[in-house]
């Protein structure tokens, strides 16, 4: 268990016809004077870093700072970073195996006649598959440099596999791509949040990571799984976009004679590709020739439907959507949500079903009618899944879930927070794969995704080994999901201030606005970050304007929904 939980324009360009951008891989504390990287836009809007090349009889530590800041440019494989290397050790140094995330901040010293050492506080590790990884606290790191003459110039000819690159850079150079996969009861795609570098490489990189499967946290109890056969590669390591279409062409082994399996596989490619942003549609070859091409590659049904952006709320007349004037009740379950006065609510429209919290316990409401599932004492707010179990837990003993079916059969489940004191919240994504808790051990809190395994009719049967999640500073209120792969936290902060922070499932944390002056006591996403809405103690529901403050939005509110 976790403890305690970026196309060289190869063209050539008139500089003077351009506005470009200077950048710089941080601030050097000593040295030269060294000209950034110039940045220009390209055609999907992404940023590209045109790096400088040695100039001439430049020092060692000259060319290993040119050496770092000229890694910031992927493409062409680095062809301009290359240059800062031995002709042997060009053709040997893989750039792909690691992104080390760093301030900018280093320290590059001569160490030696012919060596060279960088130094630099690591935050934030990308592998070559794309996964993401948070250093914190960040840790120094060192790494040495052997160098060579070459003509009479430094080159480089001993480093360390990978690239440095400062926080600034990686967020021009690297784009957030969902890959996707299948649940275990093969329903559902599931996203896998992974980083690649934009331009006209990340089709390529990303079908890549794709085919190699799954991230170790989702696949490791067969949570989700690829439906491509083992072995399948890309048969000219490359996939061309042409006006909008990917061509993805596979060698012999992603044959199949399933149509399932091929409708599957071309679900997870289309899912996966069409984030970049110049892919509309995509095709599958199998060895140049197209693999049955009657069947559908269609996303509907296997990707979760967006839930609808209004505040779904509760007052003391009705339950329904806040319009802007008026809360629109919804009529299968108002009148008997209304009678229950729950304190917490989470539904899921397309089954036609809540669950809720009362004063005698967790509920489901469903055809127009309630049914008592726990009456334990001590019942945080029940969650309910994608597809249709109700999630109750006591607060003070996180280890004793319950999975309630709709004829009220109770199945205890095993929990991997087995050290923890108490929950303060249970969620699920509305892929009904991943499971958010907010848990408390001792002083310290910790907030967990873990991928979920369902066995026969969707039960849930196992979860996985639980991956940290950042949380908003300050002492922890609840936690939600966002969309389906970002969650967000609420916690109290010093003088009556309350931060909320989201949190990418497999990428970075963002700070948003403070609250003040209210008391947070639930939250609810809806689709994307400006959906997020709170509720305080006094009844209003907070919503973001233009992301810099939380506005009231509706006032005299019970419960406010979440929606699965």
């Amino acid at each position: 268990m976790a403890k305690k939980f970026s196309r060289i324009v190869m063209a050539s360009i008139a500089l003077a016809s351009l506005a470009v951008l200077t950048a710089c891989s941080g601030i050097p504390r000593s040295g030269a004077v060294n000209q950034g990287s110039a940045v220009v836009p390209v055609e999907d809007d992404a940023i590209e870093f045109l790096p400088s090349g040695p100039s001439r009889n430049a020092t060692i530590e000259q060319i290993l700072r040119g050496f770092i800041e000229a890694s910031s440019s992927p493409v062409s494989d680095y062809a301009i970073a290359r240059q800062f290397l031995t002709p042997d050790f060009a053709t040997k140094w893989d750039a792909t195996t690691t992104v080390s995330v760093d301030s900018g901040l280093r320290t590059i010293t001569q160490t030696g006649e012919n060596l060279g050492q960088l130094t630099f506080s690591l935050g934030a590790v990308v592998d070559a598959q794309g996964n993401y990884s948070e250093v914190a606290p960040a840790q120094s790191v060192t790494g040495n440099y052997t160098f060579a003459q070459v003509d009479g110039q430094w080159r480089i000819s001993e480093a360390p596999n990978g690239v440095v690159m400062d926080r600034f850079t990686f967020d021009q150079v690297y784009q957030p791509h969902s890959l996707y996969f299948f649940d275990s009861t093969n329903t559902k795609l599931v996203p896998d949040v992974r980083f690649f570098p934009a331009g006209a490489s990340a089709s390529t990189r990303i079908t890549k990571a794709l085919l190699a499967g799954p991230s170790a946290w989702l696949s490791a109890n067969g949570a989700v799984h690829t439906s491509f056969p083992a072995g399948t590669a890309l048969v000219a390591d490359t996939v061309p976009v042409s006006r909008g279409t990917a061509t993805v062409d596979l060698n012999s082994a992603a044959l199949s004679s399933d149509p399932a399996i091929i409708r599957q596989m071309k679900q997870q490619l289309s899912a996966s590709l069409t984030s970049v942003d110049n892919i509309s549609t995509v095709t599958m070859l199998v060895d140049g020739a197209t693999l049955n091409s009657a069947i559908s590659g269609t996303l509907d049904g296997v990707l979760p439907a967006p839930v609808d952006s209004r505040p779904l709320v509760l007052t003391d007349k009705t339950f329904g959507y806040w319009t802007g004037s008026k809360v629109e009740s919804v009529s299968q379950l108002s009148n008997a949500i209304v009678e229950q006065k729950p304190t917490a609510i989470t539904t899921a429209m397309k089954n036609g079903m809540a669950a809720i919290q009362t004063s005698q316990g967790a509920a489901f409401v469903r055809n127009g009618s309630t049914q008592l599932v726990d009456t334990r004492a001590g019942l945080i707010a029940p969650a309910l899944d994608s597809f249709g179990y109700l999630w109750s837990v006591p607060q003070d003993s996180p280890g004793k879930l319950f999975v309630i079916s709709t004829d009220g059969k109770q199945q205890l489940l095993e929990v991997p927070w087995t050290t923890a004191d108490s929950i303060l919240s249970l969620s699920l994504s509305r892929d009904g794969t991943r499971v958010l808790a907010l848990l408390k051990e001792g002083s310290s809190y910790q907030l967990l995704v873990s991928a979920l395994v369902r066995s026969e009719k969707s039960l849930p049967a196992q979860l996985g080994v639980p991956q940290v999640l950042s949380l908003a500073s300050g002492t922890p209120i609840t936690a939600g999901w966002v969309d389906s792969t970002t969650v967000v936290s609420v916690s109290a902060g010093g003088s009556g201030v309350t931060n909320v922070k989201t949190q990418v499932v497999g990428g970075q944390g963002t700070d948003l606005a403070q609250i003040s002056g209210a008391t947070p006591v639930s939250v609810a996403g809806a689709n994307t970050v400006a959906g997020i809405r709170i509720l305080t103690s006094d009844g209003v529901v907070l919503s973001q304007r233009s992301g810099a403050q939380w506005l009231s939005a509706i006032t005299s509110v019970k419960a406010l929904a979440v929606q699965q």
